[in-house]
C-alpha cells in the first residue's frame, strides 16, 4: 500500500473518530441507576423525610386527644365514722361510692378538636413540602454527578486527540518539517486537559456523595453507573399549570394554619360559657344496734362561674385572630413567591434546552467538520498545527458547553419539581407522588 493511501485511510479513521466525539452517552446496563429509582430511594430512606413522618404522626395523635372529655372521677370513701366506735355505732356512718364528671356545654371541645385537626393537616402539608424539596435536591445532585462525569469523559477524549496531535507534531519536528513551538503547545494543552479531567471527576464524586446522602445510603456512590437524567417541560397550555400554586404544600400549610387559629380564637371566646360538673354518690349503711338502716344517695350539679375570665379570654382570642391573619398574609406571600419562581424557572429550562440543542446539533457538528478539515490540511502540509489545535480546542469547549447547558436544564426542571409538586409537569414519574394531587403520600 502506498504512503498516500495509508495517509488517506488514516485521515478517514480520524474523521470517523472525530465524528463520534461529543457528549458521551453510556449504554444502559441492567444495574444502571435511573432517576425513578433515585426518587424511590429518597422517599423510602431519607432521614429528613422520616423525621417529618414522625412529626406528622405526633400531630395526629395530639388531634385525637384534643376535644376529649375529661376522665370521670370515682370516689371510694367512708363518712361519719365515730372516733369512739366502729361502723355500727352511728346511723349516719356510710360506705360511699361517688362519681363526678365535668361536662362542657359550650362546644369548646369540638372547636379544639377541629383546630387540632387543621393543625395536623398543616403538618401533613409541611411534610409533603419537605418530600418534594428532597426529591428536587436528589435530582439536582443526580444531574450534577452525571454531567460532571460527561465532562470528565469529554476531557479524556480530547486528551486522546491531543495525544495524536503530539505524536504528529513530534514526528514532523524530528523530520525537520515541523516547529518546536507546535510540539510544546500541544504538550501544554495535554497537561491542561488532564487537570480538567481531574477537576470534573472531583465534581462528580462530590455530587455522587450528595446523592448517596439523599438516598439514605451513605458512602460516595461511585460504585453505580448513572443513566442520563431525563425530563421535559410540559406545554404552557396544560391546565395543570394553573392549579399548582393553590395546591402547593407551602400554600396549603398556611391555609390550614389560618383555619386552625381562627377556630382556636372561636374556642377561646366560648370559654366564658360556664361548665357543668355532675356528681352522684351512693352510701351503704349497715345495722345500728341490730336495726337495719336505709342506704342513701346524693346527686348534684355544679356550675363554674367564669367571673373575671372574659377579659383574658377575649385578649387571647384577639391574639389568635391576629395570628390567623398573619398566616393568611404568609400564604399570600408564598403564592406570589411560587408564581415568580415558576415563571423564572420555566423560562430558564426552555432557554437551557434550546441552547443545548443548538450547540449539539449545529455548533458542535460544524466544529467537528472544521477539525477534520484542519487535520486533513495539516497532513497534506497546506497548514500548520495551530489551525488543528484551535479547531480541536473549539470543539472541546463546545462539548463542555453542551454538558453545562444540559445540566442547567436538569437543575431548572428539578427545582420546578419542588415548585409544582407535580412530576408530570417536568417529565418524570414518581409513582407514590403522582397518585395524588395533594402531595407525596
Amino acid at each position: 500500500m502506498s504512503t498516500s493511501s495509508m495517509r488517506a485511510l488514516a485521515r478517514l479513521g480520524l474523521v470517523l473518530a472525530l465524528a463520534s466525539q461529543g457528549v458521551p452517552r453510556p449504554a444502559q446496563a441492567a444495574d444502571t441507576l435511573g432517576l425513578e429509582q433515585v426518587f424511590a430511594d429518597v422517599l423510602a430512606h431519607d432521614p429528613m423525610i422520616e423525621a417529618q413522618g414522625h412529626e406528622t404522626a405526633a400531630a395526629a395523635a395530639k388531634a385525637r386527644r384534643a376535644g376529649a372529655f375529661e376522665a370521670p372521677m370515682l370516689e371510694l370513701m367512708v363518712e361519719n365514722v365515730p372516733t369512739s366506735g366502729g361502723f355500727g355505732m352511728d346511723p349516719m356512718t356510710m360506705r360511699v361510692v361517688g362519681l363526678e364528671q365535668r361536662v362542657t356545654v359550650s362546644g369548646v371541645r369540638t372547636l379544639e378538636r377541629r383546630a387540632a385537626e387543621a393543625e395536623t393537616r398543616a403538618q401533613e402539608a409541611q411534610r409533603d413540602d419537605v418530600r418534594w424539596q428532597r426529591l428536587s435536591l436528589a435530582w439536582q445532585a443526580y444531574a450534577d454527578a452525571y454531567w460532571a462525569g460527561q465532562r470528565a469523559a469529554a476531557a479524556r477524549d480530547h486528551r486522546a486527540i491531543m495525544d495524536r496531535m503530539a505524536a504528529a507534531a513530534k514526528a514532523r519536528y524530528e523530520s525537520g518539517r515541523g516547529r518546536l513551538e507546535d510540539m510544546l503547545r500541544v504538550e501544554s494543552e495535554r497537561a491542561r486537559i488532564e487537570a480538567d479531567a481531574v477537576t470534573f471527576e472531583a465534581e462528580a464524586v462530590g455530587a455522587r456523595a450528595r446523592l448517596a446522602e439523599l438516598r439514605g445510603l451513605g458512602g460516595d456512590g461511585t460504585d453505580v453507573t448513572l443513566a442520563e437524567p431525563v425530563g421535559a417541560l410540559a406545554p404552557d397550555s396544560l391546565a395543570a399549570w394553573r392549579e399548582v400554586i393553590d395546591a402547593h404544600p407551602r400554600v396549603r400549610t398556611q391555609r390550614e394554619r389560618e383555619q386552625s387559629r381562627r377556630i382556636s380564637a372561636a374556642a377561646m371566646r366560648r370559654m366564658v360559657w360556664p361548665d357543668l360538673t355532675l356528681r352522684a354518690s351512693y352510701g351503704f349503711r349497715g345495722e345500728v344496734q341490730g336495726v337495719p338502716q336505709d342506704d342513701m344517695w346524693s346527686a348534684g350539679v355544679g356550675i363554674m362561674l367564669p367571673i373575671g375570665t372574659g377579659a383574658r379570654q377575649g385578649a387571647e382570642a384577639a391574639a389568635m385572630t391576629a395570628m390567623a391573619e398573619a398566616a393568611r398574609a404568609e400564604g399570600r406571600s408564598e403564592a406570589l413567591a411560587l408564581e415568580r419562581e415558576l415563571r423564572g424557572l420555566r423560562a430558564e429550562a426552555r432557554a437551557a434546552s434550546r441552547m443545548a440543542s443548538l450547540l449539539a446539533d449545529t455548533v458542535a457538528v460544524a466544529d467537528r467538520r472544521t477539525l477534520a478539515a484542519a487535520w486533513a490540511s495539516y497532513e497534506t502540509a497546506r497548514t500548520d498545527l495551530a489551525g488543528v489545535f484551535d479547531a480541536a480546542h473549539a470543539l472541546y469547549a463546545e462539548e463542555l458547553e453542551v454538558t453545562r447547558a444540559r445540566q442547567s436544564e436538569a437543575r431548572a426542571l428539578a427545582r420546578l419539581l419542588a415548585i409544582t409538586a407535580r412530576g408530570e409537569l417536568v417529565g418524570v414519574r414518581i409513582a407514590t407522588a403522582d397518585a395524588t394531587r395533594e402531595g407525596v403520600r
